[in-house]
C-alpha cells in the first residue's frame, strides 16, 4: 500500500514510517516535509518516494517536475463546489492584508493544487494518506478534497487539551463515534480530573496554555527597550543575503511568483498592525459592560485559523451562527457577542481574519446583538449565559463542564459530551434551544467523568506535531510506537485493514 505523509517532522515521523512498512507494508511514496527536517528525509533514500517541502507547497512548487496536472470538468467541480468554498476563504491566511489575493487569482490556485494532486494519487498508486494535524493551510486541504472524491482514506490527529495527547479522526466534519451508555462508573486518570477541577475553579487558574503563550508574546511586542525598538524601525534597511520567508501573496502576483524584499515585508508588517489596531477601535466603540439578565453568548474564534476554517465548514462565516441564532431565539434573549482576546494581537495573523466592516455587519443583524469586551472574564460569562455557542472553542468545553448547555456549529474533540450539542441545520438549532432550560446547572458531573474517561481510552500519547515538541510526557521512541499502536487498531475498527 503506497502512502503519502503530509506536513510531517522527522522523529517520530520517520520511526513511524519505518514501522508502518515493515509491519503493514505500507511503504512512504510522497513526504512533505518541514524544511528544518530536510537533511533527515533527504537520507532516508526510500526507494521511488517523492520529497516535497512544506515551504514549496504553501506556494503550491515544489511538485513533481514531469506531472501533467488534471484538469476538473463542469460536472466534477459541482462535486467539490462546498470545498472550494471553504479552501477560497482558507485562503485569508495567504492574503496579508485582505486585498493582495483577490477571487480569480484564489479560485486558480487551488484548482491547480487539485489537479496536481489528483494526478500524483493516479499516478503513485495513493491508498492512504497520513498528516499529523487538521489540513488547513490550502494545499494539504486540496490533497483532503482529492481523497474525499476518490474515497481514499485521509487520517488526521485531532489535538486536545491534555497533554501530548490526540484523536485520530478520518473526517473533518466529524468525530469517531464514542459508546458512552451505561458507563457511569469510569473515571478518567487523575491528570484530566485535575484539569476538570481548574475548570470549575476561577479563570485565572484555568487560561489555556495557548493564551497564556499569546498574551506573552504581545506583550514582548510593546514593551521593548528603546536601543530594541530602534533596531526594529531599522530592520527594513539592514543588507541581508537571503530573502523573507512568508506565504504571504503579493499584490498582483500568484503564490507561485510572490517575492518578498525586506523592506516589502516589514512594510506590510506595518500595514498588519495598523490594520489590527484598527479593528480593536471599532470594536470599542460597540462593546458595552453591563450584562442583560437573559443572555446566550457567541464566542467569536480567533481567525484565520483551523479551528474555525476547516473545522466550521461554511460557518467559519461566522455572522451566519448570529444570524440563525437570532430567528430562533425567544424575543426576550439578548445575543452577546465577545471577540476572541488574541484578534487584537499585531503578532498573529488577525489583519487577514477581519475586515473593517466585520463588528458593523453584526451589529446591523439585530438590535439585540451586543458586544462585551474581550478581557471580560469568561467563566462570569459562561455562568451567567443561558448557553455558549462556538465553532469548536475551548470555551464550549469549559461551558459544558462548568454547567452551562454548548452548542457547536463545528467538530469539536468534546462534541459527544453531554450538555453539548452539534449543529449544522436549523432542524438541529431549534431541537436544541428546546433542551436548553433542563440542562442548566443539572448535575451531570458523573456523566462527564465518563465521557472523559471514554474518550480518554481513544487518545494517543505522542509527540505528532510542532505544538507537541517541547512537551516532556512522551519521548519520541514511545510517540512512535503510540502512533503506530493506534493508526493499527483505528484502520481496523473502521472496516479499511491494513
Amino acid at each position: 500500500m503506497n502512502a503519502i505523509y503530509l506536513c510531517v517532522y522527522a522523529q517520530p515521523w520517520i520511526q513511524v514510517s519505518q514501522q508502518l512498512e515493515s509491519k503493514f507494508d505500507i511503504k512512504p511514496s510522497y513526504v512533505v516535509y518541514w524544511d528544518v527536517d530536510k537533511k533527515p528525509f533527504t537520507n532516508m533514500n526510500w526507494h521511488d518516494c517523492y520529497l516535497q517541502s512544506l515551504v514549496d507547497a504553501w506556494k503550491g512548487l515544489g511538485f513533481p517536475s514531469n506531472i501533467v496536472r488534471y484538469v476538473f470538468d463542469e460536472e466534477e467541480l459541482r462535486r467539490i463546489s462546498y470545498y472550494e468554498l471553504i479552501a477560497l476563504k482558507m485562503m485569508d491566511r495567504l492574503d496579508p492584508d485582505g486585498e493582495s489575493f483577490p477571487f480569480n487569482t484564489r479560485l486558480q490556485f487551488f484548482r491547480d493544487l487539485l489537479g496536481y494532486w489528483y494526478t500524483i494519487v493516479e499516478d503513485r498508486k495513493i491508498k492512504l494518506v497520513i498528516a499529523p494535524s487538521i489540513p488547513h493551510r490550502v494545499f494539504d486541504y486540496a490533497l483532503y478534497v482529492v481523497c474525499k472524491i476518490k474515497n481514499i482514506k485521509f487520517i488526521m490527529f485531532q489535538l486536545t487539551p491534555f497533554g501530548s495527547n490526540s484523536i485520530i479522526v478520518d473526517d473533518i466534519d466529524n468525530m469517531p463515534n464514542l459508546s458512552i451508555d451505561n458507563n457511569d462508573d469510569l473515571v478518567p486518570s487523575k491528570a484530566i480530573q485535575d484539569k476538570i477541577t481548574k475548570v470549575c475553579g476561577e479563570y485565572s487558574k484555568a487560561i489555556p496554555d495557548y493564551m497564556v503563550q499569546h498574551e506573552a508574546n504581545d506583550k514582548k511586542e510593546y514593551t521593548l527597550s528603546p536601543v530594541k525598538r530602534l533596531k526594529k524601525m531599522l530592520r527594513p534597511y539592514r543588507p541581508r543575503l537571503k530573502k523573507p520567508y512568508t506565504y504571504w501573496v503579493k499584490k498582483g502576483f500568484s503564490p507561485q511568483d510572490t517575492k518578498y524584499s525586506w523592506r516589502d515585508y516589514h512594510k506590510m508588517q506595518d500595514k498588519r498592525s495598523d490594520i489590527v489596531n484598527s479593528f480593536e477601535t471599532k470594536y470599542n466603540k460597540l462593546k458595552k459592560s453591563n450584562l442583560p439578565k437573559n443572555f446566550i453568548l457567541v464566542a467569536l474564534h480567533y481567525q484565520p485559523e483551523e479551528t474555525s476554517n476547516p473545522t466550521g465548514g461554511v460557518y467559519s462565516d461566522q455572522t451566519l451562527m448570529i444570524q440563525l441564532l437570532n430567528q430562533y431565539l425567544p424575543e426576550d434573549v439578548t445575543i452577546i457577542v465577545k471577540e476572541h482576546k488574541s484578534q487584537f494581537y499585531s503578532h498573529q495573523e488577525s489583519a487577514s481574519g477581519r475586515d473593517i466592516n466585520y463588528y458593523k455587519r453584526i451589529s446591523e443583524i439585530s438590535e439585540r446583538v451586543k458586544f462585551v469586551s474581550e478581557n471580560h472574564d469568561p467563566f462570569e460569562l459562561i455562568d451567567s449565559a443561558q448557553v455558549i455557542v462556538t465553532i469548536s472553542g475551548t470555551i464550549g468545553w469549559e461551558s459544558a463542564v462548568r454547567g452551562t448547555p454548548t452548542i457547536i456549529f463545528g467538530r469539536a474533540w468534546y462534541e459527544q459530551m453531554p450538555r453539548v450539542f452539534k449543529v449544522k441545520t436549523k432542524e438541529d438549532l431549534i431541537n436544541a434551544l428546546l433542551q436548553l432550560s433542563q440542562l442548566k446547572n443539572k448535575d451531570l458531573h458523573s456523566d462527564i467523568l465518563s465521557f472523559h474517561a471514554i474518550l480518554e481510552d481513544s487518545f494517543v500519547l505522542a509527540k505528532h506535531y510542532m505544538a507537541y515538541l517541547n512537551n516532556d510526557d512522551v519521548t519520541m521512541k514511545e510517540s512512535a510506537v503510540n502512533i503506530v499502536d493506534k493508526l493499527e487498531s483505528f484502520l481496523n475498527l473502521t472496516d479499511c485493514k491494513i
